[in-house]
């Protein structure tokens, strides 16, 4: 199935929203930028979408609870208002069957010294499913990707979340929809744990004495 997207939004600044922009200047007709969501743009849009990559800032440092100012929390909640109203003035201009995508992070699935991050990571995830919901008679898709946070270490190559967003935007990706995709080389398997049930399962077998 065709990726090709005649009409984009890329929402969004920093390493995977320039990935994202490389992707789609390749092959995609009419591409129209944001650095930030902005309502009052897109209403001011000339032409419709058939979709819409958003990139949200990244979670701030490591913060204990108790240290968390309320400066930290209203730049966090401002981002998330724009974004909010972004996608409301969004879903009036997606072509039927348009898609909508967020590369946010995993915080919804907590995280140590992130409770404002995660709690926010949360509410992204949860808007999305909202609009997945409420776009679904349109035809319309949304989608979440979650990247690691900067505490977890090395990310994902900002090209490979380039190449999944592009085509979850895309009609190839019509499969999926209201869905949220870790994008972190199976870092939330644990690989530790797998580690160490692999020595207990050593450890049992080596007890039962060699076999025959």
């Amino acid at each position: 199935m065709t990726t090709s997207i005649p009409s984009i939004l890329v929402i969004g600044q920093g390493p995977v929203a320039e990935a994202i922009l490389r992707r789609v200047s390749v092959e995609v007709g009419d591409v129209i930028t944001l650095a930030q969501p902005d309502a009052a743009a897109i209403t001011a849009l000339e032409t419709s979408l058939d979709a819409a990559v958003i990139v949200a800032p990244p979670a701030p440092s490591s913060s204990l609870f108790l240290d968390i100012d309320d400066a930290r929390l209203d730049a966090q909640l401002a981002h998330f208002t724009d974004l909010f109203e972004a996608l409301g003035v969004l879903l009036g201009r997606l072509n039927p069957k348009g898609a909508i995508v967020l590369v946010g992070d995993r915080g919804y699935l907590g995280a140590w010294g992130a409770a404002d991050a995660c709690a926010f990571s949360g509410a992204y995830v949860a808007l999305m499913r909202c609009v997945t919901l409420e776009g679904f008679s349109a035809g319309h898709r949304a989608n979440c990707i979650a990247l690691d946070l900067a505490q977890d270490g090395a990310g994902v190559d900002p090209d490979e979340i380039a190449d999944l967003a592009v085509h979850l935007a895309s009609p190839a990706g019509q499969a999926i929809n209201g869905e949220i995709i870790l994008a972190n080389r199976g870092r939330s398997l644990r690989v530790r744990e797998a580690k160490d049930r692999r020595a207990d399962f050593a450890a049992s077998a080596s007890s039962k004495g060699p076999s025959l």
